[in-house]
């Protein structure tokens, strides 16, 4: 465990995905908002894919790398078509990370092969280009046994991380990368895949938990990455 007193603003921005989804952004809206990430010196910024030439804009000359979604927030697309969007994302070129969205429904049902097979043709893929893999398994959507089951999927299907939710999830049972479903994800994962929270990430106090768990990376909205890294400076 660390002492909460040694992090510093600098290694907390290192762990956060600054997200920068909403699709009613306008063109200002959203180079605004992927300012913030970049001005603070987060890991990466994460924008829908008609988002990434301004974002590439806005990164460049700076430490902060492009993260994009695919297929978001649902993951019920076919996978010739998330293949087909992840392989037009790699040609705009200089991406760091893809963020998918797996087909929790699937997982719900059992279909783990299935699962399995779709994380595995979108790993290689993003693989051959040297691009990481995040996988969002909704886990607000599914049971303890059913995220234990999702994490082993993203496992087999060579990810390189898996993460707990879109943020768009609307269901009656909202908690996000809470501590306990963090405990739940790192004990299963067993260091044999990355980690990343996302969901009701919004204090500081709360992100210093979560890597005290041992996660490798969080999902954060705008106002909270300003709110964290604001909290850190004091």
């Amino acid at each position: 465990m660390t002492n909460k007193q040694d992090f510093s603003k600098e290694v907390l921005a290192g762990y956060l995905d600054h997200a920068v989804l909403d699709p009613s952004f306008t063109r200002t809206q959203l180079k605004d908002n992927i300012m913030i990430g970049v001005d603070y010196g987060c890991k990466s910024v994460c924008v829908n894919p008609d988002a990434i030439e301004i974002a590439k804009d806005c990164i460049q000359g700076s430490h902060t790398l492009l993260c994009v979604v695919c297929d978001f927030p649902f993951g019920s697309s076919h996978t010739p078509s998330k293949l087909a969007q992840v392989q037009a994302i790699i040609d705009q070129g200089d991406i760091f990370e893809i963020d998918m969205v797996a087909n929790y429904g699937k997982i719900k049902g059992g279909e783990y092969d299935d699962v399995i097979d779709e994380i595995k043709q979108m790993s290689q893929l993003c693989h051959q280009n040297h691009v990481g893999l995040k996988v969002i398994v909704e886990t607000d959507a599914l049971t303890q046994e059913e995220i234990k089951q999702a994490v082993r999927c993203c496992i087999l299907g060579q990810a390189d991380f898996i993460k707990t939710s879109t943020g768009y999830f609307k269901g009656e049972h909202n908690v996000g990368a809470s501590l306990e479903v963090i405990d739940l994800i790192m004990k299963e994962a067993q260091g044999k895949i990355k980690v990343k929270a996302s969901g009701c990430v919004r204090s500081k106090e709360r992100l210093i938990d979560l890597i005290n768990l041992g996660i490798d990376r969080a999902g954060v909205g705008c106002s909270s990455t300003k709110k964290i890294l604001d909290e850190a400076y004091e």
